[in-house]
């Protein structure tokens, strides 16, 4: 894979399979597949789609409440690499193998794909608005190309900001898009062929502060996943500047919003799954995931299904979903650190970090829920990720004592 954070997810998962195998985390219920699930999808009816990534690709149809998929969709050997569920029930897969990508249509309730939609080489996260429009993020081009609802074709293509790396659409059709290498979201508004404007999610230009997850909650509000700062920026409706931050420990790097508002958070280096709910601040709880989590979707009956690339015992990847009462039950007292009261990446102040995410190592998942899985170069990927831990934790440590000095 050609996007860093993807590699670093590809090689870290590739390195923990030579180990033993993760545990099921205890609140939730394993889902049992194969080969390498990188993406979720979950329908009205509550059944969920998983993109296989490794050989073969294909798609595991998993019907609501199952602990295992009932078929595969064919993607005819190409990876899967992106998924999305149009306003009909069409799914829509990105599918990736060599120089030759497309975008699969598969009308709802069929076994096979019905067309194949021609998009430029890599690897694509996709989105599709409340109309059928589906949008297609290609991170090597820093464009989002359009397809129109039933179109045969990209119809458009949209200049964004530096590597687009996932895309929400909210119900009035507005797109969001996270440019993880310039620190911002470029928003294009519904049949448009340009950005209407650019969100600065930090105040120093030129920075990024790794946004990576992006939802759109039912009242328009935006949340933005940051990896490096630890938290979720708040953009609420046709602003264009971050309304609030709440800190989630540990790099969060996705996030799904469910019908009520209650966001679902996932974090690489605690490995957990924190919960926040409507309208609040902080993080009402957390529990911990099957390795380290990747993408996740949140299904109608409130249950969310939680993907880690890398974790499982004998494949390339789990599957967790964690009940609704499992979530209700964790989120009844808040374990959030209290969140920071300056619009600033949380980062720019020293917090403190729970012993156990100190003694933490990266033990699977996704900072990019696209892994390329890469066998041997695991290993000098996990020394990045552990050199990265190692540098923030000097810099908090030093922040704290010039605090202390002053003092």
């Amino acid at each position: 894979m050609k996007y860093r954070w993807a590699a670093i997810t590809a090689m870290v998962g590739a390195f923990l399979c030579l180990g033993t195998a993760a545990a099921v985390a205890a609140p939730g219920k394993a889902i049992s597949i194969y080969g390498t699930p990188v993406r979720v999808a979950i329908a009205a009816d509550g059944t969920a789609y998983l993109g296989n990534y490794g050989q073969g690709g294909g798609v595991f149809v998993v019907p609501a409440g199952a602990t295992r998929a009932s078929r595969t969709i064919s993607t005819g050997g190409h990876s899967t690499t992106g998924l999305a569920l149009g306003p009909d029930g069409t799914l829509y897969v990105a599918m990736a193998d060599g120089d030759q990508s497309a975008v699969g249509v598969i009308p709802a309730g069929d076994a096979a794909m019905a067309r194949s939609i021609p998009v430029s080489a890599g690897l694509h996260p996709l989105a599709a608005g409340p109309d059928g429009t589906v949008y297609v993020a290609n991170p090597e081009r820093n464009t989002v190309s359009v397809i129109a609802p039933n179109g045969t074709a990209v119809d458009r293509t949209i200049k964004v900001g530096a590597r687009p790396s996932e895309i929400a659409v909210g119900k009035d059709g507005t797109a969001f898009v996270t440019n993880q290498t310039t620190g911002s979201v470029s928003v294009i508004q519904a049949g448009a062929d340009t950005v209407s404007k650019t969100i600065e999610l930090v105040s120093d230009t030129g920075t990024s502060q790794e946004p990576h997850g992006i939802a759109a909650g039912p009242d328009g509000t935006v949340y933005v996943a940051n990896i490096k700062s630890n938290d979720v920026a708040v953009i609420k409706p046709g602003a264009s500047t971050v309304a609030e931050r709440i800190f989630v420990e540990g790099g969060p790097q996705d996030i799904a919003a469910a019908p009520d508002g209650s966001l679902y958070v996932t974090s690489l280096l605690n490995q957990k799954l924190s919960m926040i709910r409507p309208q609040a601040t902080e993080v009402a709880g957390s529990v911990p995931t099957d390795g380290g989590p990747g993408h996740l979707a949140v299904a109608p009956d409130g249950s969310v299904i939680v993907i880690s690339p890398g974790s499982g015992s004998g494949s390339g990847g789990a599957v967790v979903r964690y009940s609704a009462e499992a979530l209700a039950a964790a989120s009844q007292g808040s374990t959030a650190s209290a969140p920071p009261a300056s619009l600033e990446p949380t980062a720019a102040a020293p917090a403190a970090t729970p012993a156990a995410e100190t003694a933490a190592q990266p033990a699977a998942g996704s900072w990019n829920a696209l892994p390329a899985l890469a066998g041997g170069a695991a290993a000098a990927v996990v020394a990045v990720v552990a050199l990265m831990l190692a540098k923030g934790r000097r810099r908090k440590a030093a922040l704290a004592a010039g605090a202390s000095q002053a003092r």
